[in-house]
């Protein structure tokens, strides 16, 4: 082998171990930023966490339980201070969320008539609601301050044959069961809540 020779083959030597330690550079860079990405990830989460809103609710019915009033106050966290007001949507959820998922039978409701009907005790009767009374128009609240809902008593489905003072029988201790979804800067909390019915001048 001539010094020609041996120069070259030292030279591509050279470029092999330099080609590795760039492959390896490049491999330790894509994982240094992969891990940063994960743990922004998990900061980003942990944060989020920590900002789910507090509510405490009451639902107060007259002595009839003809009417009711659904009282929602968020209470914190104290984070959420420097978001300002807070957009809430409140919902009432359903006794069971498996209503619906079985099979339908001949001549019986469809699964989306059976999702769609409120299977609880109350109602939305507050300014807003929609055409079934399950869902009440946004609105902002700040931490520490309260708003209010008119509630009344649901009816029994269409194609029930249960009459409506057996079916507000059924749920006279029930709860409402509410999933308040909140938004604010980007970000999106859905509180689920089950909340009990006390009567006036008992509560």
């Amino acid at each position: 082998m001539t010094t020609t020779d041996t120069i070259a083959a030292l030279a591509l030597g050279v470029a092999i171990v330099a080609a590795f330690a760039a492959i390896g550079s490049w491999r330790a860079a894509r994982n240094a930023n992969g891990a940063a990405q994960t743990l922004s990830r998990i900061e980003q989460q942990r944060l989020h966490a920590d900002l789910t809103p507090d509510f405490r609710c009451t639902v107060v019915a007259n002595e009839a339980r003809s009417t009711a009033m659904l009282r929602v106050h968020l209470e914190g966290p104290p984070g959420l201070l420097s978001h300002d007001a807070i957009e809430i949507t409140a919902s009432i959820r359903n006794d069971n969320p498996h209503r619906g998922n079985g099979p339908q039978l001949a001549g019986t409701a469809t699964p989306e008539q059976v999702r769609a009907h409120i299977w609880g005790p109350w109602k939305f009767s507050a300014d807003g609601r929609d055409d079934t009374g399950r869902t009440v128009a946004p609105q902002q609240l700040a931490v520490g301050e309260w708003t209010r809902y008119g509630l009344t008593p649901t009816t029994s489905p269409t194609w029930s044959t249960t009459s409506t003072p057996d079916w507000l029988r059924d749920y006279a201790d029930a709860p409402v069961r509410l999933s308040i979804t909140a938004r604010s800067k980007g970000s999106v909390w859905t509180v689920p809540l089950e909340v009990p019915v006390t009567t006036e001048g008992t509560a």
